[in-house]
């Protein structure tokens, strides 16, 4: 009686649940991506205790830092531009505190000949100045867009402005992510929605296949929100990942609704309830797949990672609301159309095709795969800040500049003496001086500003030597001097932070490593280095994250596959070769990588994950086909034969419509979402070979003939 009640539902009624859902989730849901300087990580990840103890000690502001070019930078023309953008800076609300050439010196030559403006304010070629930024801890989008009308208005030929600074940088990945999120995801659904219509010639196929996937995607985007979950900066593609899952059920559904259909018009028995019987024929499989895809993003929650768990979680609960839809939404649309082959998918392949073994063709992918596979060591998880936005643009070349001139990535360093004293006095000032020189001479190392360069700025005013360094210390810590002294030395002078700013281009070791060498400088020259903040070592850390995520996350992962691989193919032989053909996707996919030397990120790193539920879906759904051979009398290899002849084209088509949907990521302007859908577009091609060649040949081909 229940099952009567399921099929009562109608295409209208699934039609009128997907408009209901749209409604829903435009009104109540914020789509808005969820950005700021930690989004790397959860508040209780250690890297990010340290930076938050580095803040509670030393009080600061986010910065932005604006590099304005010249040729003469010491002329009164440039200086009165310098200090027209620094007052029409300083009157947007959100903006506490402008230093500039014209705020802060008294002159230009007083900051040349000081150690602490030269430092902050001119750099070391002298060809251009800059203007230092200090924002309010608040949502940076508003007053960076007021900056931004700013510098259109000021910036000419001979008075450039480069923007950075971690603010700057989170914005302009949030408006990255937020133009892909609708652009990319609409103009996929399009992409998907056209070659569907194409490939099964049916409008009622094509809007039921449309209406079951907005469905998945709406439903995990309004759950998501009931569970007080972002859009953060991975689950931006969640939406196009829940929709690829839940169109491979469908593909296969409607391949199966296909092949019923024309072997009962054979055979002269046609089937009353088609599309109960294609569901009936693809539950099984679809069921163990969705398992299988739901492990795969499972896997990223047992790791550290903010944005990895994020995607975990939401790929979980879109895998089951995929299937879900899938089997509750898609039946009805199938009652209602009428099963008809386009030409496409009426052409067969030769009746002997699929008969061959292509053991020459099988070995060729594996060892391919082996001699990628040795790429694993070279993937780089670590990369370069500027490798998050596109060459030549106006905003790379921007960052450019500044990290030429004096570092573009943020490291805050605390120091106390390492025989416990205290940092008041002549002999502790000498030696910061020398720590601080060391820093500076490290080449990973831009601009550094430090409690030397502040005292140093004490000892040119008139009469200073009546002053002590102490002295000097406590007055800078006045209202009078902006409290500048208590950015640098905490009150017990215990403790002194040097804030380094990095620079990225001429880095050619992981970040931690960097900072590694750092704190042996620190240890040089006699002081203990007791913490360590700012972007740049979290994103060191991040790095270490993805690597281990990769790792640990692809293991446990293939443990559980080899549970689900038996329970599916009921046969060591058969458990194997499919363990051993989906091995082939992650040597083939992170060896190319890491051969081709392309930068693996937080954001593209998870298309792993994607292309391995992409190809155990494939397996999954062969192997089922292998078994009703099985059942129908066929033995050994004969049954992968019939397998594949039923199958491959729900593996082909499923396969080359999921790469046709995110190769339309390729045409982003942000990188990290470009290598994303380049590295899930060469996973979908490793899949077709791995499932449709080497794994029949390593389950089911006879060695000998008999």
């Amino acid at each position: 009686m229940a099952k009567k009640r399921v099929s009562l539902g109608t295409h209208w009624e699934m039609l009128g649940l997907t408009a209901l859902l749209f409604v829903v989730v435009a009104v109540f849901v914020d789509l808005k991506p969820a950005v700021d300087e930690n989004f790397f990580f959860s508040t209780s990840d250690p890297g990010v205790r340290e930076s938050k103890k580095v803040e509670q000690r030393f009080p600061s502001q986010p910065q932005l830092i604006l590099a304005v070019s010249s040729q003469d930078i010491s002329s009164p023309r440039y200086l009165s531009r310098i200090q027209r953008l620094t007052q029409q800076i300083e009157a947007i609300d959100e903006v506490s505190t402008v230093k500039s050439l014209t705020a802060g010196p008294k002159s230009f030559q007083d900051a040349l000949e000081g150690q602490f403006w030269k430092r902050l304010l001119i750099a070391k070629d002298r060809k251009s100045s800059n203007v230092i930024v200090f924002l309010e801890n608040k949502d940076p989008e508003k007053p960076i867009k007021q900056i931004e009308r700013i510098i259109h208005e000021l910036d000419e030929k001979n008075f450039r402005i480069h923007i950075a600074g971690p603010p700057y940088v989170v914005e302009m990945i949030r408006r990255s992510l937020a133009h892909d999120l609708w652009y990319f995801s609409l103009t996929a659904v399009v992409l998907f929605g056209l070659t569907m219509a194409a490939m099964f010639r049916s409008a009622r196929v094509f809007l039921g296949m449309l209406a079951t996937c907005v469905s998945a995607v709406l439903l995990t985007l309004l759950l998501q929100s009931i569970f007080g979950r972002k859009i953060g900066i991975l689950t931006v593609n969640l939406g196009t990942i829940v929709f690829v899952v839940a169109l491979s059920h469908l593909v296969y559904m409607t391949f199966n609704w296909q092949t019923l259909a024309d072997r009962g018009h054979r055979l002269g028995k046609e089937s009353p309830n088609l599309a109960g019987d294609a569901r009936r024929m693809t539950l099984p499989a679809s069921f163990w797949s969705m398992v299988c895809a739901s492990l795969g993003f499972g896997s990223l929650l047992i790791v550290q990672a903010k944005p990895l768990r994020e995607l975990g979680f939401g790929g979980v609960l879109g895998t089951v609301m995929a299937f879900i839809c899938a089997y509750v939404m898609y039946p009805p649309f199938l009652r209602w159309a009428v099963p008809r082959k386009s030409k496409l998918v009426e052409q067969e392949p030769p009746a002997a095709f699929w008969s061959r073994r292509y053991a020459l063709l099988s070995l060729g992918v594996i060892l391919l795969s082996s001699g990628l596979g040795f790429g694993l060591t070279k993937v780089n998880t670590d990369p370069n800040l500027l490798d998050y936005f596109k060459p030549h643009s106006e905003l790379r070349d921007g960052l450019e500049y500044v990290d030429d001139s004096g570092g573009s990535n943020p490291l805050n360093v605390v120091v106390s003496a390492a025989d416990g004293s205290l940092l008041n006095s002549d002999a502790a000032y000498e030696k910061l001086w020398r720590l601080h020189g060391a820093f500076e001479n490290y080449k990973d190392v831009g601009t550094v500003i430090s409690l030397p360069t502040l005292l140093a700025e004490g000892d040119r005013t008139p009469f200073s030597f009546l002053l002590s360094y102490e002295k000097m210390t406590e007055m800078m810590e006045q209202p009078k001097y902006a409290r500048v002294a208590k950015s640098f030395v905490t009150k017990d002078r215990t403790h002194a932070m040097f804030l380094l700013r990095m620079v990225e281009t001429r880095r050619d070791k992981y970040r931690v490593q960097v900072i590694d060498d750092l704190r042996a400088i620190c240890r040089k020259y006699g002081f203990k280095p007791e913490l360590i903040g700012g972007i740049y070592s979290l994103q060191g850390r991040l790095a270490q994250l993805v690597a281990s995520s990769l790792v640990t996350g692809l293991f446990w992962l293939n443990l559980l596959f080899i549970v689900i691989v038996w329970i599916v193919a009921r046969s060591v032989r058969g458990a194997l070769a499919m363990i051993l053909s989906l091995t082939l996707v992650p040597m083939c996919m992170l060896g190319g990588i890491g051969w081709l030397r392309v930068p693996m990120d937080v954001i593209s790193a998870p298309a792993t994950n994607v292309c391995i539920g992409i190809a155990i879906d494939s397996m999954i759904h062969l192997v089922f086909g292998v078994r009703r051979a099985q059942r129908d009398g066929e033995k050994g290899w004969g049954a992968w034969v019939a397998a594949r002849k039923e199958q491959w084209r729900g593996i082909v088509y499923s396969d080359v419509i999921i790469a046709a949907g995110f190769a339309i990521f390729v045409l982003s302007d942000f990188p990290p979402t470009q290598r994303f859908g380049l590295v899930v577009l060469a996973g979908c091609i490793i899949d077709i070979l791995a499932n449709l060649f080497v794994l029949p040949l390593l389950g089911g081909a006879q060695w000998k003939k008999k």
